[in-house]
């Protein structure tokens, strides 16, 4: 009766500290988790707005990055490039191999009643999320080797580490785990490209 009381602002701050305080120290950032993946998810109901998502999580399987790569080879063609890009990808591909066994995290729609798989998974496990990695790493190295690359592809990283959330196939700590990898893959390549003046 006395939060009924509360003017409506106050009455959403109180239910906020009370969501929060009501948790242990382990399951609070679950719950934030949960609570983004469920506020995302919900956008998927807009029609356009799953049909982009869709487009976006597609543009982020393989076929992508190995075209990336082809394309290196267009005169002023950079062997060293090309060979840093395929290198750092295959590196990619068997650490997300490994993380997703050794932390088997099941999907979300597999976990949350209320979230459903809107797009075919490509493997069984979620973390960590495979596309936003490689997306994150090859807008990183390809926008340090040439600018004009950094507006197609980081806007395009944002809308797959996105699309993987809304879709329902990914945790938000799925996306954001896999950008920090995918910054620091990314990164030791550049250094590689530097180191032998790519």
């Amino acid at each position: 009766m006395e939060s009924q009381a509360l003017p409506p602002r106050k009455r959403v701050r109180a239910g906020l500290v009370a969501w929060a305080t009501g948790a242990t120290a382990l399951e609070l950032p679950r719950r934030c988790d949960e609570a983004c993946l469920r506020g995302l998810h919900a956008t998927a109901r807009n029609a356009w707005m799953l049909r982009l998502m869709v487009l976006a999580s597609r543009a982020g399987n393989g076929p992508l990055w190995g075209g990336l790569i082809v394309w290196q080879l267009w005169p002023p063609a950079s062997l060293l490039l090309v060979a840093a890009l395929t290198a750092m990808g295959g590196l990619h591909i068997a650490l997300v191999a490994v993380l997703k066994t050794v932390f088997a995290r099941a999907r979300p729609f597999e976990c949350c009643d209320d979230v459903r798989a809107l797009e075919a998974r490509l493997d069984q496990h979620s973390f960590p999320s495979g596309h936003t990695l490689h997306a994150v790493a090859f807008s990183l190295v390809l926008s340090a080797q040439n600018p004009w690359w950094g507006w197609l592809m980081w806007p395009l990283s944002v809308a797959i580490g996105l699309s993987r959330v809304v879709l329902g196939l990914h945790y938000p700590s799925d996306v954001l785990a896999a950008a920090l990898l995918g910054l620091m893959g990314g990164s030791l390549c550049l250094l590689v490209l530097r180191q032998f003046g790519g």
